[in-house]
């Protein structure tokens, strides 16, 4: 089992690479929005990332998903409970004087 723990934007949330080593397929937990890192950590363990899981939808925790979905198509799972702090990504933005991030389809 891979297990990387790296801290990702402005606020430094905590993002999760989870990875087989013998299927080598992988689950990101939050990415927030240092993409490249996170794929970097997905190049150097020979990963293929299968899902892209979020624990709820503030701004710190889902900022890149969108981006990381684009680069590897792998699907977001997000609780539907959460689709109103969702739906609020550009206020979120606002408060932290960011552009808001792009949107996941």
């Amino acid at each position: 089992m891979v297990h990387e723990i790296l801290p990702v934007g402005m606020l430094q949330c905590n993002c999760s690479v989870f990875g087989d080593e013998e299927s080598r397929d992988a689950v990101v937990v939050d990415p927030g929005d240092d993409i490249a890192s996170i794929q970097a950590i997905l190049s150097r363990r020979g990963l293929r990332l299968t899902a892209i899981v979020i624990t709820h939808a503030h701004i710190d925790h889902i900022g890149g998903a969108a981006k990381l979905k684009a680069a590897t198509g792998a699907p977001v799972y997000m609780n539907s409970a959460d689709q109103p702090i969702y739906d609020s990504l550009d206020v979120q933005a606002g408060w932290l004087g960011m552009a808001p991030p792009e949107r996941t389809a």
